[in-house]
């Protein structure tokens, strides 16, 4: 019988519990792995992911995974909400503004996030508004990267569709969501386009879309000025 993910998950899970890989060691890497067992790069990501999900395992952008402390709140589910999604679920409608859809050639940086060899992506930047607010500003700036498989995206108004829709007619489910939240100072161009003054606070959403299988789906980042939204911590308990 091949190896599964759950084996690999159970083989990395004793290893912290023996400490035979303390918090801080930085456990083989992904292609290591898979020639250890024998599996697909998928299998092992899943697996990986299922760790840094319960928070045994923590993923730093250009280093490596690295075992972490164990989470104070284990049973619990904690995620940043902000006002975009309060709004949503209050009723109130949102619109969009597309201000690029389009193929480019693909630097360094965003094929490893995206984890592709290819050459080109798709990148889509949209400004969101609440309904008839729109002389108040929008609330978020939100550019995306698409591996040049989902080509589809070029041929959709997302002035009036939306993202999730799209992918799930075309087979791809965003199954984990991994986001990094930084506080920062809005630069000019960012600015200008969401009407507030240069330096202005925002906060910024880093966040990598993964399917069941752990594959890249999408890469975002968002960027909300703070005169504008609010961030809430919600338990699930």
């Amino acid at each position: 019988m091949a190896t599964g993910y759950a084996e690999i998950k159970e083989y990395i899970t004793e290893k912290i519990h023996t400490e035979e890989w303390p918090i801080g060691h930085m456990i083989p890497t992904e292609m290591q792995l898979c020639e250890q067992f024998g599996v697909s790069r998928p299998t092992v990501r899943t697996a990986v992911l299922k760790l840094v999900e319960e928070g045994r395992l923590k993923r730093i952008k250009g280093r490596g995974t690295f075992v972490t402390a164990p989470r104070v709140l284990e049973q619990s589910t904690v995620f940043i909400e902000s006002f975009f999604h309060e709004m949503l679920e209050r009723g109130l409608e949102i619109t969009t503004e597309v201000l690029e859809l389009r193929k480019l050639p693909a630097d360094e940086k965003i094929g490893t996030l995206l984890e592709t060899q290819s050459n080109s992506v798709i990148k889509l930047s949209r400004l969101r508004y609440v309904k008839d607010s729109f002389e108040e500003g929008p609330i978020v700036l939100t550019t995306s990267y698409f591996t040049e498989d989902k080509s589809f995206l070029l041929e959709q108004d997302f002035e009036k569709v939306s993202m999730t829709s799209v992918l799930n007619e075309n087979g791809f489910h965003r199954k984990y969501l991994e986001k990094e939240l930084t506080a920062i100072t809005l630069g000019a161009r960012e600015s200008r386009l969401m009407g507030v003054a240069v330096g202005s606070l925002g906060m910024q959403v880093d966040t990598v879309s993964r399917d069941d299988k752990g594959n890249v789906v999408e890469i975002t980042r968002s960027l909300f000025p703070m005169s504008r939204n609010q961030f809430v911590l919600k338990f699930k308990v």
